[in-house]
């Protein structure tokens, strides 16, 4: 029986929680480097700088003040989550919107930044 592969919002959301396992870990890499060889061919510059763009541009004025740290915190966290390159400002409006109910840019970035071992 084949499995279906699980979407990587899933996966990125179980590690935002700390219930990730070694395997959700492996998977989520996996799937990166295929978004970024399918979406992207492989330019992951490319695709971080257009994510940026896109995030700051759904955003807004707030988002164009955010600090750069907190800013590279999500620009890491919504290319990890593989967003479709053909709806990327439609996705990157969702991101803002469901980061606005979640706290604010500062308090998602903190906790990216606790996820990736970073210090604040």
């Amino acid at each position: 029986m084949a499995r279906t592969r699980e979407p990587q919002s899933a996966i990125v959301n179980r590690m935002l929680k700390g219930e990730a396992t070694k395997e959700d870990t492996t998977a989520a890499q996996t799937n990166f480097l295929l978004w970024l060889r399918q979406e992207w061919s492989g330019d992951g510059d490319l695709a971080l700088a257009t994510c940026e763009k896109t995030l700051t541009e759904a955003g807004g004025e707030e988002w164009r003040s955010v600090p750069e740290r907190d800013l590279s915190a999500h620009v890491w966290l919504f290319s990890f989550s593989c967003p479709s390159r053909e709806d990327l400002p439609g996705q990157a409006r969702n991101w803002v919107a469901a980061v606005g109910a979640n706290g604010g840019p500062a308090a998602i970035a903190r906790l990216v930044r606790h996820l990736r071992g970073q210090r604040e």
